[in-house]
């Protein structure tokens, strides 16, 4: 689905530099890990913040990441359908064959159940890959295409996340006001080692979700940009907030007051200001890079709007 984009203020920067992040340490502690990083940030200022999450939350998180598979979901899909006609008895029988885009199922039952029995497997087929995708911090757009539940995924992250808030914001540093707030955010997580999760082989399955983000150092577009939203959920309670996706990249947009030359997004009513979560370059609260200028100069082609209601 492909939400409407009315306006685009872009802006011509001077090239970034390239994120630094100085140190990172991972200790292991009783049911906790205890996470430091220091890194500096576009203006060169260095920072430094650490917090523990729980070892629970980064398994969940490192799990949701490594079992989701195509492969997997359909394994599961198939054997739900199995139980639905074997719990509907009466002699029905399912032939289920696989595919390389899913499976394909017929029937065999007697003539005055056959309608009822479709209707009671096509359910459960929609209820067993829904079920399987949700687990997974994902969910189907269209018939075939599956994409990251972006709402859910923050949502799903916000709570983990408070230790980053809650220490970002007793940071010697920290700002009052939300725009350096967001600041803040945005360069903590720019500084974080980009990674490659891309794999074709499963659609949609290159998401980290933040806390395993965090533990492992490591993310790609749209995964330090759920991460951000967590963390902004927190840390600037009030201002609403929308991925921000395209071919091959995602961002981050936050409803606030734009300044002058901030690069920003208009849905409906709201003004979204832009924030490049990716890295490796460091760029600032309304500065966005390349990709991103290509695609938003492109007035709405191949962008897509996702609020994080």
């Amino acid at each position: 689905m492909r939400l409407g984009l009315l306006l685009l203020a872009l802006l011509v920067f001077a090239p970034a530099v390239e994120a630094q992040q100085l140190a990172f340490k991972r200790i292991s502690r009783s049911g906790d890990e205890l996470l430091s990083y220091r890194w500096r940030d576009y203006l060169r200022q260095e920072h430094g913040v650490s917090f523990t999450l729980t070892r629970q939350a980064i398994r969940e998180a490192e799990d949701s990441f490594a079992q989701y598979s195509l492969q997997d979901m359909w394994q599961v899909v198939e054997r739900d359908l199995r139980d639905e006609v074997a719990r509907f008895g009466n002699g029905a029988r399912i032939d289920i064959k696989r595919t390389s885009d899913g499976v394909r199922w017929t029937v065999e039952a007697r003539n005055q159940d056959l309608d009822q029995l479709t209707r009671k497997v096509e359910g459960r087929l929609r209820k067993s890959q829904h079920d399987y995708l949700a687990k997974h911090l994902r969910r189907m757009d269209g018939e075939r295409r599956i994409i990251v539940d972006f709402a859910a995924a923050t949502s799903a992250q916000q709570s983990p996340l408070r230790a980053v808030a809650k220490a970002l914001g007793d940071m010697p540093d920290a700002p009052a006001e939300d725009r350096g707030r967001v600041a803040l955010a945005l360069s903590f997580f720019q500084e974080i080692p980009y990674a490659t999760l891309d794999d074709k082989q499963r659609q949609g399955g290159d998401f980290l979700p933040a806390s395993a983000l965090l533990a492992e150092n490591r993310g790609d577009c749209d995964s330090k940009a759920v991460a951000l939203a967590a963390v902004l959920r927190n840390f600037t309670r009030f201002r609403r907030l929308a991925i921000v996706t395209m071919p091959g990249h995602a961002i981050l947009g936050v409803e606030m007051p734009a300044e002058p030359g901030d690069a920003t997004i208009r849905q409906g009513g709201r003004l979204y200001v832009a924030l490049e979560a990716a890295g490796p370059a460091i760029l600032p609260v309304g500065r966005v890079g390349p990709i991103t200028t290509k695609y938003l100069a492109g007035l709405a082609r191949d962008i897509e709007i996702w609020p994080l209601e």
